[in-house]
């Protein structure tokens, strides 16, 4: 069937002119643009839907390797998700929010990000090192990847203070460090905090 590009009503398909309105419509249709995505056969739509899964598949899984083995990558995800969320970009009023809210929240960044963040980087590591490696010894951070089941990854961190002949001295235990990452998240959101109720009053006087 034709539509009549004048007044909408269909046609038979060997009709030149509208009859309804004698409207030409030969013209019309044959400079009409087809749809694209009806001119793709079957078979390339099912390379497009597998390609698609495939790819959502290994961006989840890449990410979660890339979260767990690469130093400054879950730091980064979380620092933006930080000034997003305490209102620094976009700039947002600061509220005279109560202290158990405040608490709340600042407790839960921290807590997803010592338990996200388990790689750190070297401005986070930093502070380990000094509270938990003897002096004259080193941090160095690295992963234990097994597969003990078909289709299971498990990735443990492993933090080891080194000598400076590379002996490994003392492997620090998961949970101390954890202690320590969520203490640095919670110095981390409250100085967004204050950068933010910073930013505003400059933004005010100029």
């Amino acid at each position: 069937m034709k539509t009549c590009h004048h007044c909408q009503k269909e046609n038979p398909d060997d009709f030149n002119y509208c009859r309804y309105c004698g409207a030409e419509i030969a013209s019309i249709q044959a400079n009409k643009p087809k749809n694209i995505w009806k001119r793709i056969p079957s078979w390339a739509w099912i390379i497009i839907f597998v390609a698609g899964i495939a790819g959502g598949l290994f961006a989840i899984i890449g990410s979660f390797i890339a979260i767990s083995t690469i130093e400054g990558v879950a730091s980064l995800l979380f620092l933006v998700l930080g000034v997003i969320g305490f209102g620094l970009v976009p700039l947002r009023k600061p509220e005279q929010t109560g202290s158990v809210a405040r608490a709340i929240g600042l407790s839960f960044f921290a807590l997803m990000g010592a338990t996200i963040d388990q790689t750190g980087n070297y401005i986070y590591n930093k502070p380990i090192e000094i509270c938990m490696c003897e002096a004259g010894t080193t941090l160095d951070r690295n992963e234990n990847v097994s597969n003990p089941l078909p289709g299971t990854t498990y990735i443990e961190q492993d933090f080891t203070c080194y000598d400076t002949m590379g002996n490994p001295v003392k492997q620090l235990n998961l949970f101390a460090i954890l202690g320590i990452r969520f203490i640095e998240y919670v110095i981390l959101g409250y100085l967004l905090i204050a950068l933010r109720t910073f930013t505003w009053k400059i933004k005010g006087n100029t």
